[in-house]
């Protein structure tokens, strides 16, 4: 009989901290009451702060959530960013308001059809990606436009950084940019989603070094490690040198830094106690070295001129 008792209250426990996705509601009104139960001290104060944002009475707000008054679509919108929604969350949410607004059963059908709609395909494109060894070439643009795509997909590796909230504090984002990152995560097989919390994905991560987003990649890292060197912390290192060699020595000393990658990875083993994010950098460039775009210029420079003369010439 204990036994049981202590199993219901765990079970309860548990029902009450699985937040459910935005996506498996079909009614605004539970959604906003689950979001506002979930914030700290049980969302005290959580409606003066919506009241706040909608420019209404208090009491209004009340009789929204658990009344027979509805939101407009302009306060819905005005909410999004207070809920922390992703542009395509944002649409959902919407959409789910007008559910409720709507005048006819027929209008209310209409629109609860094109919820399903909209949850089928998230879930067609999440099993599709299921079996997915790499990132597609379609989706890398997106995950490789800014550092922060691939930082939060590494940071909820860590179990203290798998919420949402977490996530803003640490990175110093805002939670619509966050939220739009991890559904991005989401349905590009990166990330999985339990409850209110997220967890790295089986999705492989490559990226080859013809690729031409790699120098985007670089230069996406190599601008934290210079935003980092305003920090001076005695637990990170920084190095920097100019090195006089004769070009028969090069293979030698990178392949001396290959290996120290190698060995890094051997070290960075599958662990369930990781609590942070690093990154490290390693740069090997021959100084004043003309790139090969430089010389295509020049060459093509050099053939347009000389086109140039002889139409002259012919003149």
């Amino acid at each position: 009989m204990y036994l049981f008792i202590e199993f219901y209250l765990i079970f309860c426990y548990l029902l009450r901290t699985m937040t459910k996705s935005l996506y498996e509601y079909r009614r605004y009104k539970r959604y906003l009451s689950d979001t506002i139960a979930e914030k700290p001290s049980n969302g005290r104060g959580e409606r003066s702060k919506i009241a706040k944002i909608l420019n209404c009475h208090l009491a209004y707000v009340s009789q929204v959530l658990n009344g027979p008054a509805q939101l407009s679509l302009e306060q819905a919108d005005a909410l999004n960013e207070y809920l922390g929604h992703s542009p395509s969350e944002g649409d959902f949410f919407l959409l789910l308001v007008q559910v409720d607004r709507a005048g006819t059963e027929s209008l209310k059908d209409r629109f609860l059809k094109r919820v399903e709609q909209i949850v089928s395909e998230r879930e067609l494109l999440k099993n599709r990606l299921k079996d997915q060894k790499e990132l597609s070439k379609d989706i890398q643009p997106e995950y490789y436009s800014y550092w922060y795509y691939t930082a939060i997909h590494f940071l909820i590796a860590c179990p203290e950084f798998q919420t949402k909230e977490a996530l803003c504090e640490k990175l110093s984002l805002p939670m619509p940019l966050v939220t739009q990152v991890l559904e991005f995560l989401l349905s590009a097989g990166l990330a999985v989603q339990k409850g209110n919390r997220f967890d790295i994905g089986t999705s492989r991560i490559h990226l080859g070094s013809d690729s031409p987003l790699i120098a985007k990649h670089h230069s996406n890292w190599r601008m934290q490690a210079l935003q980092s060197l305003d920090r001076k912390d005695n637990k990170e290192l920084h190095y920097s040198s100019v090195l006089v060699v004769d070009k028969k020595q090069v293979p030698e000393i990178k392949a001396i830094m290959v290996k120290a990658i190698e060995e890094v990875r051997k070290v960075m083993k599958p662990s369930s106690s990781y609590d942070t994010l690093y990154c490290y950098a390693l740069d090997l460039f021959e100084v004043g070295a003309k790139s090969d775009q430089t010389v295509e210029k020049k060459t093509f420079d050099k053939r347009r001129k000389t086109h140039e003369n002889q139409t002259s010439l012919q003149h």
